[in-house]
């Protein structure tokens, strides 16, 4: 059924213990961060006398899943941990080793692999370990299943039409430590999400709606209320007009999810390392300083409070600072810090938090003629040709800036990515944030972006399922 209404119910799966997607519960002897600090030390040191630069970043992981639907409730815990060493021969060579054994043991044949079995150190003066990572309060189970249960039972929608109903709280508790001959860093950091899921039928096609939320911090920072819970009821079980929708180039309003989805896979496309792996994307980017709206400005900040994306430092070790992107409509910087899937994958560029500066339009003021473009969002873009297809679960029709009634499901956005950002003639006052859990080969990438509403042009078209 949950295929049927193309739900995405991995994490539900995973939580009551059905799913593939299980991670496997890899227990450290190195527990204790003092040990591990100083057996990370003696790695650097052994590997020191070998090669000109060293680094070594360690995580320990520990993920929770709550989830309640038609089966009941259920919590489900793990772990991941591990290390990976970075080295540079006198050559500019780069190599490094990972390991998921964070034990003495475990380091030092990491260690081995790198620079053999000798037992030569350099001397190394290491600066003062760092303070303890921020103290968080363990989260127990019982108050999980409380918490979720919250948030299903929030909801003052009921009606026969709702098929699936689903709430879940997914929490990633991460420690890292990032240690080189000139710097030693630690950080913990707790990312939240929580997800209400409704699905309905509408005739004879099913309707699906969500709303997530996330950031990090403690589990009772941010919680789902009566309104958002049940708001995601309603969208489920919103009449849709009856007929085809006309294809066309419309005025169109992007509501905050649509906008933060655009935002997101533009930035991946043309910011990130798939671009850099891209010669003509490279080419086409050194030889424009971009053409967007000036009402366009777009920072990725990873030191935003609260930010689900953000952190103290990234994955070579680099404090956090924030890079604007695009000011004014205008390229002004690139995605230079490094991340990894898990903290443990291959390093490449990637966003952290992204944040579009809010304008002076109310969401009235921006409702004009046109249509308001809302709901899940799928998105397709081709950075070479700067293609960019958006599916929305729905368009609102607008006149006179109010809703008409008339509501379309399954709409398509079919333009050039330029064109669309060069178009926009208006940002709303208030920003969202859509946040993003991206699993590459099993491991996290976390990042959250946070967007107004955005008025520009674009053809829409019904959407094909073809």
């Amino acid at each position: 059924m949950l295929q049927a209404l193309g739900l995405s119910a991995g994490s539900l799966a995973w939580a009551f213990g059905c799913g593939s997607s299980r991670p496997e519960v890899q227990r450290a002897a190195g527990d204790d961060r003092g040990e591990l600090r100083n057996w990370l030390r003696d790695g650097l040191a052994r590997l020191a006398a070998v090669y000109p630069s060293v680094h070594a970043l360690a995580v320990v992981h520990h993920r929770t899943t709550a989830a309640i639907d038609v089966l009941g409730t259920s919590v489900a815990r793990g772990r991941r941990d591990g290390v990976v060493f970075t080295v540079r021969d006198a050559g500019g060579v780069w190599r490094e080793h990972v390991t998921n054994d964070l034990s003495r043991n475990g380091i030092r044949a990491a260690i081995t692999v790198l620079a053999g079995s000798g037992d030569k150190r350099a001397k190394l003066a290491f600066p003062p370990p760092p303070p303890a990572a921020l103290g968080l309060l363990r989260i127990e189970d019982t108050a999980l299943h409380d918490a979720v249960t919250m948030i299903a039972s929030a909801d003052k929608i009921t009606s026969s039409r709702i098929v699936y109903a689903a709430a879940m709280i997914d929490v990633d508790d991460v420690t890292t430590w990032s240690i080189a001959p000139d710097h030693d860093r630690e950080q913990r950091v707790r990312r939240v999400r929580q997800r209400v899921t409704r699905a309905a039928w509408n005739g004879a096609r099913p309707v699906v709606s969500e709303l997530e939320r996330g950031w990090t911090g403690e589990l009772g920072d941010q919680q789902l209320r009566e309104p958002e819970v049940s708001g995601v009821s309603a969208a489920a079980l919103l009449q849709m007009t009856p007929g085809r929708f006309d294809d066309g180039e419309r005025t169109i309003v992007l509501a905050p999810g649509v906008s933060a989805a655009i935002l997101d896979v533009a930035v991946r496309g043309l910011f990130g390392a798939a671009a850099a792996r891209r010669p003509e994307v490279a080419r086409r980017l050194a030889t424009t300083t971009g053409g967007a709206s000036a009402l366009l400005t777009l920072v990725d900040d990873p030191t935003a409070p609260g930010a689900y994306g953000g952190f103290a430092f990234d994955d070579e070790g680099k404090p956090a600072a924030p890079i604007t992107l695009v000011e004014a409509g205008r390229i002004a910087g690139w995605l230079t810090r490094g991340r990894r899937a898990g903290h443990l994958g291959p390093l490449e560029a990637a966003p952290s938090h992204l944040a579009l500066a809010p304008g002076a339009f109310t969401l009235a003021q921006l409702a004009g003629e046109g249509w308001l473009l809302e709901g899940r969002v799928t998105t397709a873009f081709d950075p070479s040709s700067d293609r960019l297809v958006v599916g929305v679960a729905r368009a609102r029709e607008l006149r006179n800036g109010s809703e008409t009634g008339r509501v379309f499901p399954d709409v398509e956005l079919v333009t050039d990515l330029a064109g669309l950002l060069a178009r926009v003639d208006g940002v709303g006052q208030q920003a969202e944030t859509a946040v993003v859990r991206d699993e590459r080969n099993g491991a996290p990438l976390w990042r959250s972006i946070a967007a107004p509403h955005l008025r520009t042009r674009g053809v829409l078209r019904a959407r094909s399922f073809a």
